[in-house]
Parts: structure tokens; C-alpha cells; sequence
């Protein structure tokens, strides 16, 4: 299977539990990755998608995957209740680790940024170069 097809099946696994609805989406042209940056796109997507469903009660979850002229980029939103985002990234909502999620794209030279509130549900956003 393509990556791109296991990364839909992986985030469909991951939501199954909870009913909520996913939009997926894929733009751009599908390039190669690497393993370890295909690696760490499917942790990050998994990990966003299990703490959506552990705590964000959300209705409507969308993942999306682009292939940019220089990056390949994954968002993960919810509709969810959201929570105030610890700067430092040491607590995710006072669970799992959002630094072992930042660290893990740092060695694949990628950026991660998470954004959420209180009632506004929650983003992460991740993109890393091409090789």
C-alpha cells in the first residue's frame, strides 16, 4: 500500500472507536519519503488522533496531507472542546507528550506547531522538508 493510503487507514483505526466523522484529504503530487519521515508523520498523526479521541469529544476530525514544492505537510483539527496549549510543550492538556512528539520531528528537520483553546477545538501542524 501506499503511504498515503496507510495513513487514512491508520487515522480511520484510530477515530473508529469514538464515531467521529473524517474529512481526509491529500493535495499536491505524492512524492517519496523516507522512511523515517513517513515514520514520524504516522506517529504524529496517530498520537493527535488518539488524544482526540481519549479527550476531545469531537464530532467532525479532519486529516489533511500536502505535498509542497519543498515540504510535506499534515494538519490534524478537531471540533473538539480544545485546552490551553502549555508553551513549553510539556504537558498536551496534562497528558500525553507533546515533547516526544516535537522531538521526534526534530530529527527529521520538521516543525510542529499545536494551536487549540478552551471550546475552539485544536490543530496540529506538521511539516517536513524533502530530502
Amino acid at each position: 500500500a501506499t503511504f498515503t493510503t496507510a495513513l487514512e487507514n491508520a487515522a480511520r483505526q484510530t477515530l473508529a472507536g469514538i464515531g467521529a466523522e473524517l474529512e481526509w484529504t491529500v493535495s499536491g503530487r505524492p512524492r517519496a519519503l523516507s522512511p523515517d519521515v513517513e515514520n514520524v508523520l504516522l506517529r504524529v498523526c496517530q498520537e493527535a488522533l488518539t488524544n482526540t479521541a481519549k479527550h476531545a469529544s469531537a464530532h467532525r476530525v479532519s486529516v489533511a496531507l500536502f505535498y509542497e514544492r519543498r515540504v510535506v505537510r499534515l494538519t490534524v483539527r478537531d471540533d473538539g472542546c480544545g485546552f490551553r496549549v502549555d508553551p513549553s510543550y510539556r504537558s498536551y492538556a496534562g497528558h500525553w507528550g507533546l515533547l516526544g512528539m516535537r522531538e521526534r520531528v526534530e530529527q527529521v528537520h520538521g516543525t510542529l506547531r499545536v494551536m487549540s483553546e478552551d471550546g475552539q477545538g485544536t490543530e496540529v501542524w506538521l511539516a517536513v522538508p524533502y530530502r
